[in-house]
Parts: structure tokens; C-alpha cells; sequence
């Protein structure tokens, strides 16, 4: 019988799949009677005995015996410690007998014997036990062991690979100096027993997001911020991320969220839990007091310290920390930082631990002069500056807080930069600052967070209303803003509304400077003209084509080079009326001054915007144009991650080629994304999730999509959201009606969609409003009036050319022209929608094409054929689970079943399909459900 290793169940392991394929392979071989020794080293924490775990579970599972052993700290290991502890269970019966010295002490002992003799005893015992069972040995904490014990793992596995016998030894290595008789060992097992060491490295951010979702079921973005938090306090340590969490759900900072899985506060307050706090005590205090107090100053200067200014605070030369930091790096709790003069702590935690045992007063007067020696510098860092001038709670903070701001305003990272603004607001107010001061900071800050955080934009316009007075000018400001923050919350309405009244507040508003102490933090506000090509864009959104080119007209007579707004205003009036080449030049512009401008948030919307408009509907079937508008969207967006809500913007990029390219899931998970962290996005996502949703049959999803943007159904007013949006959901919503039967309904969606489209005044969305009303002709059984409508999309789907359109078209054409048995005239269509499926890369186009040429072979009398099309239609559809092509699919192939069996002969000259119609009426189905059953009008019937 083997024995289960004595370990604890643990979860998954995450992030070590190269150690797994290591130890898998290993134990393959020792199965096979091919031993060796495995050596699993890193620092504490990082996972060494959760491998071991594995290996130990793994092994039992396979019928292999373990047997564990393990070493502890030298003052209590023993000579042959970890091997005592690894024979005190094993058996004894039949074997033969063990050294005493490696025997437990309460069992009986024979005479002591020398060190030969106690090596090829253990030599005997291990090859007889191995023999009856493959045989596992893990030592674990190897760093521990006593010379007697690595003496005689040196000896032992120079001869493993002889027998079924697989040795596993684990070490910290950071416990490891150059004089440790382990460390001398290491390379001499390797050298004699051709060991294989495995060196465990810190989890990546990829591995903790894994370990976090391994145990919690978090939203995205709080996902997102608990994985930064762990990369930041943890450094890829598992220990560390676990007693992490761990502390985080005891405070209810992680708690439980109902069925929607767990919640996250705010990460702020969370402070080092007290095991990591008792861990890293001992090891600093091992060091002496001395040496604590000197890597106390060190922690009071951040996780990287300077030797210089480690000198300066400390109030010592910097020769005198050579000693702290020789034992400090000794013990793995410093390293050398990559640039200067400096050293670094080993993990945050390490500093944490040893900032929070600095009582309160001598904390303050370290950052005190922390401060004073950064600013007799002739270029501190700001936020170096800031932050102990904080800490040491002097006023000064608040001037320093804003220069720290800007710069990181210059270098684009928008989040940072509002976070210094509003660190510095109550300073401000504690020195008295003027109450327009902080009212323009206010509006500073609203302007940075207007993308990620609409909410707390909204809530500082507010503050910095209440704080203007009878600043016209700031006013006006702020009103614009506010209209700004109210379209990205979906209002267009309203937004709009403010946004223009605010641009006619600043049109009449004095221009004056704004106050001195906020010039150095950021720049002016942004001037008129670009207000207005910002109102203009929005405008454009909402479909009002005419005020855009109003509005467009007015702005291009302003002084001064356009906006980029303007730019990208003009790119979606090119595009509403058919003139995508012209479209894509005016967004490029607009790409081109946003880059120069180094806004990347700009650039990655307007290509995604110009990748979704665009591309996806003037030139789907240019795959290398496709390819590049996505890549430049998401390296955008990549740069642009301090503007945008965290983990959802650059992989967006991705989300209209997923779609057509059959990558369904990922685009459902994206526009899942996209709902719960930045609805403004949502737009984008709706009609292609809801064309997913209808394709695999999820009714109530496909309505979830259409209603938030449509919430009064077919009567909702034009303006209130993007009209690309509206138009595509109302054409979805005619389908799903279509496909319940409810003609009354598709008919108000139908109609719907032509107000909607004539308000406009577009030419996009004209070739799909046709392609509606001949799919409401065909179910009705008007086949010619169906007929009429789809050559009138061809028309309007060939100039401007819209290869997704026209592939619909063509499609509908060749289903219209096999239900009529004007067979010679479907096949052409069919094969032109066939081929721009294939130049579409479009999948699910080219199983419902193929579905139609299918249909037509079964009206031809080809069965076979017909199935072999039918075949490849599954082989698409079933991945995607499109369950309505699918069912379809079902619905042919019973068909072409009755058509293998002989053909009888019926009376009065009746065909079999007359028969066939002949059967439904006799059981009771109406001329509309007979024509449903077998793709027929009713007037056929």
C-alpha cells in the first residue's frame, strides 16, 4: 500500500506550468525505473512545497509510495533530521534493516555505525523498498539540513537512475550565502547526479490574475485592481498574494457580492498582515538593532533608496551604511536598483513591515528631512518631494503635489495626474488658498477623469460650481464639461444641450488668466474652436448630419489650425453620406493631431470608431486594412492605459473582427466587458453582441441589447443615442419579430428604422433598410414585392460599395429566386455571396450561404450534394453554437431523408411535393405554416 504524502489539499497551482511539465516528465521516467533527483529552489513563499504537494499526489495517484522528510531550523535539526523524519512511517518487514542514526529516536537502535555503513545500509533499504514500488523521497527545506544529512543525499544520488527511485529537494534560496554547505553541494549534484534544478521565479502579472480568479469571481475591473495590488505589495510571491487576500477578506475589503461572486473596496488602508509582519520581523531582527535602524531610514525613503540621500536623513556618511546594507543584501531583504547610487528592497511588504514598527514622531521627522535634502537639490523630483512633505505634514505639500501633476499631465498619464490634483485640494484650503483656485483644480480634475471615471467627473463640475461664483468664464467651462460627462453617461439629450450652452456661455464670457499658482500644474483650458469641433463630434454621433455641417462651417472660420475634433467631426459626416474614402483621410487627420498631441486615448477611439464604421462596412474584404486599423487601435489604447477604465480598452480593438471572423466568444466576453466598465463603449458593442445573441438563439439577451439602447421600443425619438447603433438595432429588432411571427411588431421596426434614417439623412444604413423590408415581404408571401426591395439593397450596397451588404443581398437574392424555382437565376447570386463571404473572412456568412446553395441542390433534386453542403454548415455553425442556422439546417436534412426513400407513384398526377403540402393540410396547418415548413410563399402553396 502507498502512503498519501503528508501535505494539506491545496488549489491549483497557476504561472508554474514549465515546472509541472518538469516534474511530470520526471516521474514518468522514475515509473518507468528511471530515478533521478529534482532540486526546486526560490525565495520563501514562491511555491516551492505546493510543487512538491504535486508531485506527492501525482506519484500516490500512480501507484509510487512517498515519503517526506523535512529540515528545520539548524538549532533544531538534528544530524539526519529530514531522514529520520522520512523513515519514521516507512516499512520494515522484509527489508533490509536501517542505520539507527537515520532511524526515529523512540524506535530501537542497533550499534552505532560509521559513516560508509550508514550510507550503504540506507543504500540496501532504499533499493529493496523502490523494488517492491516505485518509490518518491521529497526533503523538504533542504537550506536547513545538517552536513551529515547533504552527505548523504550526494551519495545517495549518484546511483538513482538505476532503480524506480525519484528524489525531490526543495531550498530556499535566498537563505543561501556563499559559505552555506548547500550552496557548495548544488553544483556538485548537478556535476555527479546530473540533477535538475528548477528555479522558481515571481508569478507574472498573467499568473496572479489566475491565482486571484482561481478563488474569487470578481468583475473585471476590481479584477484588475487586486492583481495590481498584488504585483505591487506581493512581487509575484504566492505566500505574500495569498496572506494578502487572506488579510483583505478579514477586513471585508474582499467579501462576498451574493451570486455575483465577491466585491472589492478600496485598497488603500489595507495594511501587512500580521503573519508577513512576524515573518519579516524575525529576519530584520536577526540583524541587530543597528542595522534595523538604518533600513528603518530606508523605509521611510521608499521601496528604492538612495545612498546619498540614505546618508543625508540617517545624518551619517554614506561609508558608515556599508555594513547595514552587506547584511541587509546577505539576508535578501536588499538588492542593488538598476540605476545609481542606490539599493532596493526586496519586497514591498519588506518595507511596509519595517515602516509600520516607526513610531509616529520619528517617521514624521525622517520625511522632514527626507524633504529638506531633496529640495537642496537643483531639480527634485516632485512627487518625491510631495510625498514626504505629506508625510512630515508640512504645507508646502500642496504647491508640490500640483508640480507633480503636471508633470505627469505632460507625459500624458491623465489618472496620476488627477490624483495629485485632488491630494492637493485640501492643502490648498488648509493655506488659504482663493476659493477660483480650487474651483479650477476642480475643473482640472473633471476634464482627467472624464473617460475613466465619469462619476467622479461629474462630481467635481459640481464642486467647482459651487466654488466659481461669478467666474462666467470658468462657468462656461464647466457647463461644456458637464455636457460632455452627461453624453459619455449615455444622455445625449441633455449632454448635447449643455455642451452647447456652455460654448455660448464662453463666446460671451470675459477671457481671463487663470491664477498663477495652477499655470505651472497644467495647461490652459482648451479654446473655443476645439470645444466646438468636440460639440460637433457628438452631434455627428447622434446622426444630425445638417447642424454638423453648420457647425463644421463655423468652426473652419476660426483662427488658427482645427481641432481634432473637427477632423474626426468631419470623418463621420463623410461617412453617414457615403464617402468612405474621404472618411478615412479626415479621421486620419484627426489621428495625426491627436498623436502629435500625444492624446492616445483620441487616437485609439477614432480608429476604433473608423475600424467598426468604416472599415466593417465600406471595406470588410480588405483584410490587410482590417488588420492595421486594429493593431493601431490597440497600440493606442495600450498607451493611453492612465486615461481609460483599467484591463478593457486595448483588447476592444479586437471586437468587430471577432465578431465576423466566427470569434464569438471572445466578442461576447468583450462586449460583457465593455457593460460593466465603460458603458459609453457600450454603443459600439450592442448591435454586433445582439446579432450573436439572435444567431445562437438567446432571445432575451438580443432583447436586453435592443432595449437599453431603444428603451420606448420602435417610438423611441432619433437623437437620443448613435444613430449607426439605433439603425442596426431596430433592423435586429425586426428580425427577432420576423422570426416570432409577430408581423404587426417588425412592421413598427421596419418603419422605425426609415424615420430614423430619413432624419438623418444618411446614405450608410440604406442598403440594410431594404434588405429588412424584403426579408417582412418574404415571410408575408410577397415574393416579387421581397424580390423588389432586395435588388433595390444590391443597388444601393454596390455604390458606395459595402461588401457585407452587398454579400446579404446577393444571398437573399438566390433563397428568393430557389423559393420562385428560378433555379439558373439563384445560382449566380449565390456564388457571388459565397465569394465575398471568403474575402470577408467572414465563417458564419459562409455557412448561411452555403445553407442557401444547400436549399438549392435540394430543389434540384441533388441530394447528396445538398448534404455534403449541409455537412460543412455544422462543421461552422456547431463551434459558434448559432442554433437558428443550425436549426434550419435540421429542418433541410429531413427533407432531403424523405427524398432518399423511393419515389411512389401518387394519384391524379399529384407531385410529391403537392403530396407533401397536401399532408400538412389534412393535419390541421395553416397556408403561412405550410410555407414555413418547406421555404415556401403561402401564395405557392
Amino acid at each position: 500500500m502507498s502512503t498519501p504524502p503528508p501535505f494539506p489539499t491545496t488549489g491549483r497551482l497557476v504561472g508554474r506550468d514549465r515546472e509541472l511539465a518538469a516534474l511530470h516528465a520526471a516521474l514518468a521516467r522514475a515509473l518507468a525505473g528511471q530515478g533521478g533527483l529534482i532540486l526546486i529552489g526560490g525565495e520563501a513563499g514562491i511555491g516551492k512545497t505546493a510543487l512538491a504537494e504535486w508531485l506527492g499526489a501525482a506519484a500516490v495517484a500512480q501507484g509510487a509510495r512517498v515519503l517526506v522528510g523535512r529540515c528545520y531550523d539548524l538549532s533544531e535539526t538534528p544530524p539526519y533530521g529530514p531522514w529520520q523524519e522520512l523513515f519514521a512511517h516507512a516499512p520494515a518487514a522484509g527489508l533490509p534493516d536501517l542505520p539507527a542514526a537515520v532511524r526515529p529516536p523512540d524506535q530501537e537502535s542497533d550499534q552505532p555505525a560509521s559513516g560508509g555503513l550508514i550510507v550503504a545500509r540506507v543504500q540496501a533499504y532504499l533499493t529493496a523498498l523502490a523494488a517492491q514500488q516505485p518509490l518518491v523521497l521529497v526533503l523538504d527545506d533542504l537550506h536547513w539540513a545538517d552536513p551529515a544529512s547533504l552527505d548523504l543525499l550526494r551519495v545517495l544520488a549518484r546511483d538513482l537512475t538505476a532503480s524506480p527511485l525519484l528524489v525531490l529537494a526543495t531550498y530556499r534560496a535566498d537563505e543561501l550565502d556563499r559559505q552555506h554547505p548547500l550552496a557548495r553541494l548544488l553544483p556538485v549534484l548537478v556535476r555527479e547526479a546530473r540533477a535538475e534544478r528548477l528555479d522558481l521565479r515571481p508569478l507574472d502579472a498573467a499568473g496572479l490574475r489566475a491565482f486571484v480568479r482561481d478563488r474569487y469571481a470578481l468583475p473585471p475591473a476590481a479584477e484588475t485592481r487586486l492583481v495590481a495590488y498584488l504585483a505591487t505589495h506581493a512581487e509575484g510571491n504566492p505566500f505574500f498574494a495569498g496572506e494578502l487576500l487572506r488579510a483583505l477578506a478579514e477586513a471585508r475589503t474582499l467579501c462576498p457580492d451574493g451570486a455575483a461572486g465577491w466585491a472589492l473596496g478600496d485598497l488603500a488602508g489595507a495594511g501587512v498582515p500580521t503573519l508577513l509582519r512576524q515573518v519579516i520581523d524575525a529576519r530584520v531582527d536577526r540583524l541587530g538593532a543597528d542595522t534595523r535602524e538604518a533600513l528603518a531610514v530606508a523605509a521611510v525613503l521608499g521601496q528604492e533608496a538612495s545612498l546619498p540621500l540614505w546618508a543625508a536623513v540617517a545624518g551619517c556618511d554614506e561609508a558608515a551604511l556599508a555594513a547595514p546594507v552587506e547584511q541587509a543584501a546577505a539576508a535578501h531583504l536588499l538588492h542593488d536598483a538598476r540605476e545609481g547610487p542606490a539599493v532596493r528592497f526586496v519586497h514591498a511588504l519588506v518595507r511596509e513591515a519595517l515602516y509600520a514598527g516607526i513610531p509616529l514622531p520619528r517617521r514624521r521627522t525622517w520625511h522632514q528631512r527626507a524633504a529638506a535634502a531633496l529640495l537642496a537639490l537643483p531639480d527634485p523630483d516632485p512627487d518625491a518631494v510631495a510625498y514626504h512633505l505629506q508625510q512630515a505634514g508640512d504645507t508646502r505639500a500642496g504647491d508640490w503635489l500640483l508640480r507633480a501633476g503636471g508633470r505627469a499631465l505632460r507625459v500624458y498619464a491623465w489618472l496620476t495626474a488627477a490624483d495629485r490634483f485632488a491630494a492637493a485640494l485640501p492643502w490648498l484650503e488648509q493655506v488659504g488658498a482663493p476659493a477660483s483656485e480650487r474651483a479650477w483644480l476642480l475643473y482640472a480634475l473633471a476634464r482627467l477623469r472624464v473617460f475613466a471615471q465619469p462619476q467622479r467627473s461629474a462630481a467635481a463640475l459640481a464642486d467647482a460650481a459651487r466654488l466659481a461664483a461669478d467666474d462666467d468664464l470658468l462657468l462656461g467651462y464647466i457647463e461644456q464639461l458637464r455636457g460632455l460627462t452627461e453624453c459619455m453617461g449615455g444622455d445625449f439629450v441633455r449632454g448635447l444641450a449643455s455642451m452647447a450652452a456652455g460654448i455660448a456661455n464662453l463666446e460671451g464670457a470675459p477671457v481671463h488668466e487663470i491664477p498663477d499658482r495652477l499655470r505651472m500644474a497644467w495647461n490652459d483650458p482648451p479654446p473655443l474652436s476645439q470645444l466646438r469641433g468636440q460639440h460637433a463630434n457628438w452631434l455627428a454621433y447622434t446622426g444630425r448630419c445638417a447642424e454638423v455641417a453648420d457647425l463644421l462651417a463655423r468652426v473652419a472660420a476660426d483662427p488658427g489650425p482645427l481641432s481634432p475634433s473637427y477632423h474626426s467631426a468631419e470623418g463621420y459626416i463623410h461617412l453617414a453620406q457615403g464617402r468612405p474614402l474621404a472618411a478615412r483621410h479626415a479621421l486620419a487627420r484627426s489621428r495625426a493631431a491627436n498623436r502629435a498631441r500625444e492624446d492616445y486615448f483620441q487616437v485609439g477611439f477614432n480608429a476604433f470608431s473608423e475600424l467598426n464604421w468604416v472599415v466593417m462596412r465600406y471595406y470588410a474584404d480588405d483584410l490587410t486594412m482590417r488588420q492595421a486599423v486594429s493593431v493601431e487601435c490597440e497600440e493606442a489604447m495600450i498607451r493611453a492605459s492612465d486615461v481609460l477604465m483599467p484591463g478593457l480598452a486595448p483588447r476592444l480593438a479586437q471586437f468587430p473582427t471577432a465578431f465576423i471572423e466566427g470569434r464569438w466568444d471572445e466578442a461576447r466576453a468583450l462586449a460583457q466587458q465593455a457593460r460593466e466598465e465603460n458603458p459609453p463603449l457600450t454603443h459600439h458593442c450592442n448591435p454586433l453582441a445582439g446579432a450573436v445573441a439572435v444567431a445562437q438563439g438567446n432571445r432575451a439577451e438580443a432583447l436586453a441589447a435592443i432595449e437599453q439602447e431603444l428603451p420606448d421600443g420602435p417610438a423611441t425619438a432619433p437623437g437620443r443615442n448613435f444613430y449607426l447603433t439605433a439603425l442596426s438595432l431596430c433592423h435586429l429588432a425586426a428580425i427577432l419579430a420576423l422570426d416570432a411571427g409577430d408581423l404587426p411588431a417588425a412592421h413598427e421596426w421596419l418603419t422605425a428604422y426609415d424615420r430614423w434614417l430619413a432624419w438623418t439623412g444618411a446614405v450608410l444604413g440604406q442598403a440594410e433598410g431594404q434588405l429588412g423590408w424584403a426579408a417582412y415581404h418574404r415571410v408575408t408571401g410577397n415574393l416579387a414585392l421581397a424580390r423588389e426591395h432586395a435588388e433595390a439593397a444590391l443597388a444601393q450596397a454596390t455604390e458606395p460599395r459595402q461588401p457585407l451588404a452587398l454579400l446579404a443581398a446577393h444571398r437573399l437574392l438566390g433563397e428568393l429566386a430557389t423559393a420562385a424555382g428560378q433555379y439558373a437565376d439563384a445560382q449566380p447570386h449565390l456564388d457571388a455571396a459565397l465569394a465575398l463571404a471568403e474575402a470577408c473572412a467572414a465563417p458564419y456568412e459562409r455557412a448561411l450561404t452555403l445553407l442557401g446553395l444547400a436549399e438549392l441542390r435540394a430543389a434540384e433534386g441533388q441530394p447528396d450534394t445538398a448534404r455534403v453542403l449541409l455537412d460543412e454548415v455544422r462543421a461552422i455553425c456547431t463551434p459558434l453554437a448559432a442554433q437558428s442556422t443550425l436549426a434550419r439546417a435540421d429542418k433541410l436534412a429531413v427533407r432531403l431523408a424523405l427524398l432518399r426513400a423511393p419515389r411512389p407513384r401518387y394519384p391524379a398526377g399529384l407531385t410529391a411535393r403537392e403530396v407533401e403540402i397536401l399532408r400538412l393540410l389534412a393535419a390541421g396547418q395553416s397556408n403561412r405554416e405550410i410555407a414555413s415548413a418547406l421555404s415556401l410563399s403561402p401564395h405557392t402553396v
